[in-house]
């Protein structure tokens, strides 16, 4: 752990926090991305400092995707998505500084709390999640879908067609379960089906272009935070709304972590689900605060889910996201098992990961995120054709750097002109990516679970997880219903 401390160690952390900050701010290059380019430095690292470099580019990355959303409008990550429209409002009413201060604050809130019961709870949880099967992973499936229908704010019937459609679009390519292609029409690029990145940044910010061409609209953003009242914008206000909403921060963490320990979950359905479930719970709420609630679930989960994520990598050896996946990757080039006997043989290496967390949130996150909501300050005095065009070239540029394939960019545009036309109809677009989100994890699970059943469905029902999962599901929708037709009256 001493080596943590040594001037390599901390430069790594910052440096580290510096390159997860600059590229998750940039629409399409993800927390992910960032960290599989990292890997061939990592190589020639210490693995007690190239772990914790990790951690902090993960941290730091995912609040980053955070920015496009303030300034443009463009969801930076798949979790950003799940509140894009409230942090977007606040940033305009407000500044960019208290929004991103909350957030940075909430984030970095979220993630203590996840790294605690990561040293806490480890193994215990480990354990619990060894009983879930492809059955759990199906409801847990059904019940992101239920709780992001009655997170739209209009037409709950415009919800589900748009949560159907992103579903249809998820069908495309191979099967993941037989390895039947689909809907390909007899192009190659298809048959890896859309990736929902590249989706996110054409439904998001190439149609957000296309809305200022046809329908031009001055954004006027807040400056009554900036200058001299940037830190207590960013800093003390956000940590006093932390103060007055501590439960709903706790619940939402606890959300994250629940989740985040699913091998296969994730930051992403973390966020949606908590904010989902505080959209339903804030539906009464008018100007009292309600977007800013939405906005700290949100980012209270996803990096409480990060951390999360590892107690399956370092327990049992399975992935609990895409990152970690990596992680694992690592570990296996370095020549350490993960598993049950690392607690006993590396307990060095994990004091060294669980420090980080705790510095990546306490002191990376605020610092970094200061210096990126010093950044969207700037871009947001940007005139608007200028912005229009520089955010143009950045989602074609984000699209074609997820797979070096110039098919997705015209994938990116197809999507673009789509959300249009859903915006035109009144349709929401966050349920589109929701549906390409959980669409594949829902539609594996079913058919693992009606294989290994032989088609008994009566099996879904019978695993007393599962059953709870059912029931929540049940209690999201009744009491969606019951929020919906009590605001519309």
């Amino acid at each position: 752990m001493t080596e943590l401390f040594t001037w390599e160690g901390i430069l790594a952390l910052l440096l580290g926090g510096l390159y997860g900050s600059l590229f998750g701010a940039i629409p399409g290059l993800t927390a992910t991305l960032a960290v599989a380019l990292f890997i061939p430095v990592a190589f020639f690292l210490d693995p007690i400092i190239a772990l914790p470099a990790i951690i902090a580019i993960s941290s730091v990355a995912i609040y980053a995707g955070d920015v496009g959303s303030t300034v443009a409008k463009i969801p930076g990550t798949p979790a950003s998505a799940a509140y894009l429209e409230e942090l977007y409002g606040i940033s305009k009413r407000k500044g960019p500084f208290f929004g991103l201060g909350i957030s940075a604050m909430g984030s970095a809130i979220g993630g203590i709390i996840g790294t605690l019961l990561l040293i806490l709870l480890a193994t215990n949880i480990a354990a619990f999640a060894k009983q879930f099967s492809s059955f759990e992973y199906f409801w847990i499936a059904i019940l992101g879908l239920a709780a992001g229908i009655f997170a739209s704010g209009g037409s709950a019937v415009k919800a589900i067609v748009s949560l159907f459609l992103g579903l249809l679009l998820s069908t495309v390519g191979v099967d993941p379960t037989l390895g039947f292609p689909r809907f390909h029409f007899d192009n190659p690029n298809l048959l890896s089906g859309f990736n929902y990145i590249v989706a996110m940044i054409g439904l998001f910010g190439f149609s957000e272009v296309l809305e200022q061409l046809f329908r031009p609209d001055k954004k006027e953003f807040s400056t009554k935070n900036d200058g001299s009242k940037a830190v207590q914008s960013f800093y003390i206000k956000p940590l006093f709304l932390i103060l007055r909403k501590k439960w709903l921060v706790l619940r939402s963490a606890l959300v994250g972590v629940l989740v985040g320990f699913l091998p296969g979950a994730g930051a992403d359905i973390g966020a949606w689900v908590a904010s989902s479930l505080q959209k339903m719970r804030g539906k009464k709420e008018t100007e009292d605060g309600a977007d800013e609630q939405v906005v700290l679930a949100g980012t209270s989960s996803n990096n409480a889910a990060v951390a999360s994520a590892w107690i399956p990598a370092l327990s049992l050896g399975l992935p609990g996201d895409t990152i970690t996946a990596i992680v694992l990757g690592v570990f296996l080039m370095k020549g350490i098992t993960p598993g049950p006997l690392l607690f006993e043989q590396q307990p060095e290496l994990l004091w060294s990961l669980y420090l980080t967390f705790i510095i990546a949130n306490v002191f990376l996150l605020p610092v970094f995120g200061f210096l990126t909501a010093r950044l969207a300050s700037v871009l947001i005095k940007i005139p608007q054709n200028v912005l229009l065009t520089a955010i143009t070239g950045i989602c074609i540029v984000g699209a074609f750097a997820i797979n070096n394939n110039t098919f997705d960019i015209w994938v990116m545009v197809g999507m673009g002109f789509l959300a249009f036309l859903l915006r035109r109809g009144g349709f929401p677009l966050s349920q589109v990516v929701l549906g390409m989100v959980l669409g594949p994890i829902l539609e594996q699970n079913f058919m693992v679970s009606a294989i290994k059943s032989r088609w008994d469905l009566m099996s879904f029902f019978e695993r007393p997880i599962a059953i709870s999962l059912m029931i929540g599901t049940i209690i999201i929708v009744v009491a969606g219903f019951q929020v919906r037709s009590k605001f519309l009256r």
